[in-house]
């Protein structure tokens, strides 16, 4: 049920209450003491119906709330940011690819050729 639908039928609740209750007021005054209290009884139940959907639909509300916090990611520590700003500063002032990922074993800076930019 989407948001929209539901104030609409929440909206028609409590009109329904209203002329109800109406129905009730003049079913009372023309002494029709039977058909009044039905009409009063069920106008109160709609207006307890309208009652219940706005309490349930921040209930609604809250639940969402709480799903969409759990379901970003997690902030990362300054610990772990500042690591990550080392190992691309310490990629970016590599000569080459190889050198970085063999973290120089395989590397003579003498002799490298390939001049791969890794940023």
């Amino acid at each position: 049920m989407t948001r929209r639908f539901a104030h609409v039928l929440a909206t028609g609740y409590a009109l329904t209450a209203l002329a109800l209750m109406h129905m009730a007021v003049v079913s009372w005054r023309a002494g029709s003491w039977p058909y009044a209290a039905f009409l009063a009884g069920a106008s109160l139940l709609l207006m307890t119906a309208v009652v219940h959907h706005s309490w349930q639909s921040g209930e609604l509300r809250d639940a969402l709330e709480r799903l969409e916090e759990a379901a970003r990611p997690p902030a990362i520590p300054a610990a772990v940011a500042d690591e990550i700003a080392l190992g691309w500063q310490a990629l970016a002032e590599t000569c080459c690819l190889t050198a970085w990922e063999s973290r120089g074993a395989r590397h003579d800076r003498t002799t490298c050729t390939r001049k791969e930019n890794p940023r």
